[in-house]
């Protein structure tokens, strides 16, 4: 008992309510034909034709097909269909899945989740009937050092400090369900290191490994001397350009002879770069009224300023061109939900700077559809041919034009079912100012504070977790007040699931639609003592929109008198 404490403080805006999309109200499923649409089918474009659709999969696709009795057919006049896009990064939970179909990505190769999240939607995946959500395939936990990239959210996931550790981690990721194996990776030649890093041969070790299980190995990199070293050991894949330098023959022979990948993500390095594409995409009235609040606030959330110089930007970019024209497989991946990206929207942000890069839109459109399941193993996902279920978007316009034409979707098909898009609430929330003074003096109850809202129990069960606690309100023996309370927190932090916790989470909002404005405010203090069996308090604040902590503060306890009380100073 009370092996662990962890305390989480989020303040972050919470479930919105979602209103049913008015338009397009004949609906089109399992059998139909759409008429005179130009086509891509993931590797290649037909102008114009006729597709014929038959218990949710393609049956034909002709120049002409005969008219059929008692089958709808749409005019495709105009228009492009589509296979539904595959976003090659991201990381997946919560409400990830619907977002993503929701603008027309019916797949998600996610690089860094909990296990239990990507297990139950594995099963789905294979389920004809799911045709509300986006399919997943998953890495699960990624291969990092202690301290390493990954860690820093504040939750305990295993680590690698040895070689000899390679063969098991690879065992439990497959065990867990990985459908393939992530590693972080930074060389010890690297001019700049952010994060402890795996060793060169513990990379080595994790590569070996993962083939011997026919599992794809795929190397989260930020610099090209770690991408040489991590494709010559035999890597499958790259993900990320570089900021550091554009790529030279040495690497470009080497990813040819390798036959490997890269996945750039360039969505997420003009973030990082302070160029967010997320504020354009927001402005766009064909996406605003389908984005949910969270994500509008994921969209304008920023990236700290590291410093990096502007022309990097321009280096990662020159990487992709040198890269794509050398024929190296390119893979569209915007890994969402990062600061300045979301996810489904940022897949077609990701289109857009492609080309600028210098890819055809028609290469930008194969990066997304049908180069994806040329390296891993997803099926006939990304591709529209006989026989295939039809999993499509139909595009008013033409993306082989103009690729932001992907964004004015007119119909989105999962397994031959129409999805109905969701349309959102866009009324602005109510952030209230917060002044400086007191949050809580814990003498009324845990309901009542002096700002914000109520105090809650919470652990890790939300995400099916096992660990326990229990708040209460105790007289303060250790007070020259009489009277005085303070909080007890007691818990047990229970293994078995990957990301553990046990405490208490507060929001500074007056309810769970609204957030708060702390811009009066310069500092937020909690003051906290723990006894004998408590060994760490952890405090994580999140940004709203962003699932990466701007803050995570963490103290040991050395005293068995027990108090805690919250305090906001001007």
């Amino acid at each position: 008992m009370k092996d662990k404490l962890l305390v989480i403080v989020i303040f972050l805006v919470a479930f919105f309510m979602l209103l049913p999309e008015p338009a397009n109200t004949e609906i089109y499923d399992r059998a139909f034909i759409i008429r005179n649409v130009q086509l891509y089918d993931g590797n290649q474009r037909f102008e114009k034709v006729d597709v014929s659709i038959i218990n949710n999969k393609i049956a034909e696709i002709s120049a002409t097909l005969p008219a059929q009795t008692k089958v709808p057919e749409l005019n495709g006049t105009g228009k492009t269909l589509l296979p539904g896009f595959i976003d090659a990064h991201t990381h997946a939970y919560q409400n990830a899945l619907n977002e993503a179909i929701n603008f027309g990505v019916t797949t998600e190769m996610d690089m860094f989740t909990m296990p239990e999240f990507a297990n139950a939607h594995q099963t789905k995946r294979e389920q004809q009937d799911n045709h509300l959500i986006a399919d997943l395939f998953s890495a699960t936990i990624l291969a990092t050092a202690p301290g390493g990239h990954g860690t820093q959210y504040g939750f305990d996931i295993p680590v690698l400090s040895s070689a000899d550790q390679a063969a098991q981690f690879v065992t439990d990721r497959i065990e867990q369900g990985a459908d393939y194996i992530k590693a972080v990776y930074n060389a010890e030649k690297a001019v700049r290191s952010h994060f402890p890093s795996i060793s060169h041969s513990i990379l080595e070790a994790l590569i070996k490994s993962a083939h011997e299980h026919d599992k794809l190995l795929v190397v989260h990199v930020d610099n090209l001397i770690s991408a040489k070293e991590a494709i010559a050991l035999g890597a499958d894949g790259i993900i990320h350009s570089f900021l550091d330098q554009v790529v030279d023959d040495e690497f470009v022979k080497l990813m040819i002879a390798k036959k490997a990948f890269i996945i750039p993500t360039l969505t997420v390095e003009s973030s990082v770069m302070q160029q967010s594409t997320g504020r354009t995409l927001i402005q766009n009235d064909f996406n605003f009224r389908y984005l949910s609040k969270q994500q509008r606030q994921q969209l304008k959330a920023k990236f700290p300023d590291f410093g990096i110089p502007s022309k990097a930007l321009k280096k990662a970019f020159d990487s992709v061109l040198i890269l794509s024209n050398a024929n190296v497989p390119i893979l569209a991946g915007s890994d969402a939900p990062n600061p300045g990206t979301t996810h489904g929207l940022s897949l077609h942000a990701e289109l857009e700077l492609l080309t600028q890069a210098g890819l055809t839109n028609e290469q930008a459109l194969h990066s997304a559809t049908g180069a994806v399941g040329q390296h891993f193993a997803i099926g006939n996902r990304g591709t529209l041919s006989t026989g295939v279920l039809a999993s499509m978007i139909l595009i008013n316009g033409d993306p082989f034009e103009i690729i932001s034409h992907t964004q004015k979707i007119d119909r989105i098909w999962k397994n031959g079912v129409e999805f109905k898009r969701v349309v959102h609430d866009n009324a602005a929330a109510s952030n209230e100012k917060l002044k400086a003074g007191l949050i809580t003096d814990f003498n009324q109850n845990l309901n009542e504070t002096a700002m914000g809202t109520v105090l809650a129990e919470s652990t890790d069960q939300f995400a099916g977790g096992k660990s326990v606690v229990n708040l209460a309100l105790i007289e303060d023996n250790y007070s020259t007040t009489s009277g005085n309370k303070y909080l007890h927190v007691s818990g047990e932090i229970k293994t078995g699931f990957i990301f553990p916790w046990s405490g208490f989470a507060y929001l500074l909002g007056k309810d769970l639609q609204n957030g708060a404005d702390l811009s009066a405010l310069s500092a937020i203090t909690f003051r906290a003592k723990g006894g004998p069996q408590t060994n760490k308090i952890s405090v994580l604040l999140f940004e709203p929109g962003s699932y990466i902590p701007i803050t995570i503060q963490n103290a040991g306890f050395d005293s068995f008198k027990k108090h805690i009380y919250c305090v906001a100073e001007s």
